[in-house]
């Protein structure tokens, strides 16, 4: 029995002799306008119609959660969005400096290396005016003093065609070469 049910049906009985209805078919007309009388099957959609409402405004709750959850969630997104603006702002202008410091570097390595190149035609050249100069000192007055006046102009010759290159210039290194100062710094030989 569902008391609530029963004390609303005499709630609007009572109501109706109040305002002097008394017959049997007037109480029943509140009781209809309440709609208290009802069949079974209606009654139980009306209670499962209600049940869907109850959920659905409990629904509508936890919507409403979801919603300013995600609102939070967007705001929280936007800030960290103009955070890496502004943090890729500052990185882009840090790499255009160091851009433009490799430039400044680049131009000042090229100038360098033409200087370098100049310094080493100009140090060249002079080699090679010394050594014609030594080549003349010899003179052709004998056999040996030719050989050796021959030997220089062929060196002074050599180098003013480039033909002469210093040691690892093109990256070959000789096995030859070494920096060793003394003959017990040279590697050990096998002896068979």
């Amino acid at each position: 029995m569902n008391t609530s049910l029963v004390n609303t049906a005499a709630g609007v009985i009572h109501a109706a002799m109040e305002q002097g209805r008394s017959l049997p078919q007037a109480l029943a007309y509140a009781l209809e306008s309440a709609q208290l009388l009802q069949s079974p099957e209606s009654a139980a959609e009306l209670y499962r119609l209600r049940e869907q409402l109850r959920e659905a405004l409990a629904g509508a709750g936890v919507a409403d959660e979801l919603y300013r959850e995600w609102m939070r969630r967007a705001e929280t997104a936007e800030a960290r969005v103009a955070e890496l603006e502004a943090e890729r702002h500052s990185t882009n202008e840090a790499l255009s400096d160091a851009a433009e410091q490799l430039r400044r570097d680049r131009d000042r390595i090229a100038t360098l290396e033409a200087e370098r190149t100049g310094l080493v035609a100009d140090r060249d050249a002079q080699i090679v005016e010394w050594l014609g100069k030594k080549a003349r000192e010899y003179g052709y007055s004998n056999a040996e003093k030719r050989a050796k006046a021959d030997a220089v102009a062929r060196m002074a010759d050599k180098l003013s065609r480039g033909a002469v290159r210093r040691p690892h210039e093109d990256g070959y290194v000789s096995p030859l070469d070494h920096d060793y100062r003394f003959g017990r710094d040279l590697p050990e030989m096998p002896r068979g």
